[in-house]
């Protein structure tokens, strides 16, 4: 029983959200380390037909932060305290009610 998160980002980025992906790399690795139960997962699009098969994608703004369907960040440099917030919340959430 564990936190998914999902990383979608686009196959061709401009600099802007590579560098902002790339930060988000950062965050998520050092997450892992901290949280043994959650799992990350990076989704790239290749084509724009793809965004409607990602579920809790809601706005598409690039890259986004999908943690257990529900997107919190899209585009923009995420608050690594607000997401450790979010996913102690969805684990204990998952912890009360399993399945």
């Amino acid at each position: 029983m564990g936190v998914k998160v999902d990383i979608v980002f686009l196959e061709e980025p401009c600099s802007a959200c590579l560098i902002i992906f790339n930060f988000i790399k950062e965050i998520m690795e050092r997450l892992k380390g901290k949280y043994n139960f959650l799992e990350v997962n990076y989704i790239e699009i290749k084509k724009l037909e793809d965004l409607h098969s990602i579920k809790g994608l809601e706005v598409e703004k690039f890259p986004a932060i999908i943690i257990d369907g529900e997107q919190i960040s899209a585009g923009t440099i995420p608050d690594i305290g607000e997401i450790e917030k979010i996913i102690s919340l969805k684990y204990r959430e998952a912890l009360r009610c399993p399945g």
